[in-house]
C-alpha cells in the first residue's frame, strides 16, 4: 500500500467515527447531568441514592433505606418529585395498547401509576409515549418500567 491510500483510509475513518463519537459523549454528559441533578435533589430532602437510572428525559432514584422516590421529568407538570413510598397506597403499570396491522398490539402509551393514601392524588411517571419524539422502542422501555415496578412493590411500606 501507498501513503496516499493509508492517509485517505485513516482520514475517511475520523470522518465516519466522529458523529458517533460525538452521539456517545453528549448523551455521557446528559446522563451526568441528571445524575447531578437526582443527587442535589436527594440531599436537599435528607436522602442517599442507592439505585437510579436515566432514560431519555426520565431520570428515577430510590432511596430503599428512607423509602423514597426521586423523579427527575422535565416534560411533566412537576419537573421534579420526590415520593415518600411509606404514604404509597398502590403501584400500578400503566399500559395502554392498539391494534395494529396483523392484529399485533403496538404500545402507545406506558407509565407507572403511584396512588397515595388517603388521597385521590395519582402521580404517572411516564415511560413511553408514542407522541413523544424522544422515545425509544416502546419493548425496550417495557422492560424499564416492569424492572421498576418490581423495585417500587418491594420498597412499598405496606
Amino acid at each position: 500500500m501507498d501513503k496516499s491510500s493509508i492517509m485517505i483510509g485513516t482520514f475517511l475513518l475520523v470522518i465516519f467515527m466522529f458523529p458517533i463519537l460525538y452521539v456517545l459523549l453528549k448523551q455521557k454528559s446528559r446522563e451526568a447531568k441528571f445524575k447531578k441533578e437526582l443527587n442535589k435533589l436527594a440531599s436537599e430532602n435528607g436522602l442517599v441514592l442507592d439505585r437510579f437510572e436515566t432514560f431519555g428525559h426520565l431520570s428515577l432514584g430510590l432511596d430503599s433505606t428512607n423509602k423514597k422516590l426521586v423523579v427527575i421529568d422535565p416534560k411533566s407538570e412537576i419537573d421534579h418529585e420526590v415520593i415518600d413510598l411509606k404514604k404509597v397506597n398502590k403501584i400500578n403499570l400503566a399500559k395502554r395498547t392498539q391494534k395494529g396491522e396483523n392484529r399485533k398490539e403496538r404500545i402507545i402509551h406506558l407509565g407507572i401509576e403511584i396512588a397515595e393514601m388517603n388521597s385521590p392524588k395519582l402521580t404517572e411517571i411516564v415511560f413511553y409515549d408514542e407522541d413523544d419524539y424522544e422515545s425509544t422502542d416502546a419493548e425496550i422501555r417495557l422492560h424499564e418500567a416492569k424492572k421498576w415496578d418490581d423495585l417500587l412493590h418491594k420498597n412499598l411500606a405496606i
